[in-house]
């Protein structure tokens, strides 16, 4: 069973964020992961420990930096095999998106929507090879 933090600030005023954060859990539940959500950078960054294999990060919400996360978290480990595989979900399908998150150092990049399958094949992927650019 894949530990796993879904990182999401919830925006209590757009509905559609909480319903794609509560697909996203939904998603990995149903794969049989163990899965966290938590609802703030400093949160995130304060329950993520070496037993947690992925993160899954929105990317595009308002008032959060999810590239500078990205880098916190890295900083957080010291080796590379100990943190965990960090994992972009996002809407947005321009290459700069893309390339500034392997810049930072995110291990993947997932278009949504996300279905289970394309889930499946994404943490199979991350959890054998320890890098996924793009699903």
């Amino acid at each position: 069973m894949a530990r796993v933090i879904h990182h999401r600030i919830e925006d209590f005023q757009v509905g559609s964020r909480r319903v794609s954060r509560s697909v996203t859990k939904g998603l990995l539940v149903h794969l049989g992961c163990d899965v966290m959500t938590v609802s703030s950078i400093s949160e995130c960054l304060r329950a993520i420990t070496q037993e947690h294999q992925v993160v899954f990060m929105d990317i595009c919400m308002p008032g959060v930096d999810g590239y500078e996360i990205a880098v916190r978290i890295h900083e957080m480990f010291s080796k590379c095999h100990e943190r965990p595989l960090i994992v972009a979900l996002t809407g947005n399908t321009d290459r700069v998106t893309k390339e500034h998150c392997l810049r930072v150092g995110m291990d993947g990049v997932i278009l949504k929507p996300v279905s289970v399958d394309k889930m499946r094949i994404v943490l199979s992927e991350l959890l054998e090879h320890r890098v996924l650019f793009e699903a």
